[in-house]
């Protein structure tokens, strides 16, 4: 189930929890780090940027 999470910047941000990762980040060293959480970000033009992320972004 997706979540408003708040709005940011001219963006609302909704967001979604999954059970198994949806991407993985590769950090500096080379190991990969799960992602399990994704960010809508939607403006009043209804453009959208989805992002894979480890948790919701802060403000």
């Amino acid at each position: 189930m997706k979540q408003f999470t708040d709005t940011v910047r001219g963006y609302d941000r909704y967001g979604m929890l999954f059970v198994e990762p949806i991407d993985y980040r590769i950090s500096p060293d080379g190991s990969r780090i799960a992602l399990y959480y994704g960010e809508i970000k939607i403006n009043d033009k209804n453009q959208y940027h989805v992002i894979p992320r480890t948790r919701p972004s802060e403000r």
